[in-house]
């Protein structure tokens, strides 16, 4: 097996794990009651911009080469936990346990039980990168999606 699949293969479990222990130990942050009560702001990742709940503290989590994992270590990070920008590593990152509950050109949305709790990977098609948002609020992340603006695919 060619070793760069290895690799995305055990970044994509990693990922995976991550969400699940957030989920397993309720520490993944405060969770609203409502997506519509989350006030938004814009940050900044260099690579793109986008809408985040305010207070959430994104940080880089894990990167490779095409890959970069930012994880929310902050207000709201059950409904909105992470955010993964890929050029390729799509199919890869959301793995085999993720039901696909709609595809589109513009957009495919997943889901994966964890202890009763359904987790949403929303993946959002801009141009030759995808971004894909990970959460347990499928509104507040369908929102967010609206807000993405990638600046500079090529340093991916």
């Amino acid at each position: 097996m060619d070793k760069k699949l290895i690799f995305i293969i055990l970044i994509a479990v990693i990922l995976i794990a991550i969400g699940g222990y957030f989920i397993f130990t309720g520490s993944s942050g405060e969770a609203a009651e409502n997506s519509l009560d989350i006030p938004l702001k814009t940050q900044d990742f260099k690579l793109f911009e986008i809408g985040t709940p305010n207070g959430s503290d994104f940080k880089i989590k894990n990167e490779a080469d095409g890959m970069k994992f930012y994880q929310n270590n902050g207000s709201y990070s059950a409904n909105f936990s992470g955010i993964i920008i890929n050029k390729g590593l799509t199919e890869s990152l959301i793995g085999d346990i993720s039901f696909n509950l709609a595809n589109s050109s513009s957009e495919q949305i997943y889901s994966s039980q964890f202890k009763n709790e359904t987790i949403y990977k929303y993946v959002s098609h801009q141009g030759d990168v995808d971004v894909i948002l990970i959460g347990n609020d499928l509104n507040l992340l369908k929102e967010v999606s609206g807000t993405i603006k990638v600046k500079d695919a090529g340093a991916l």
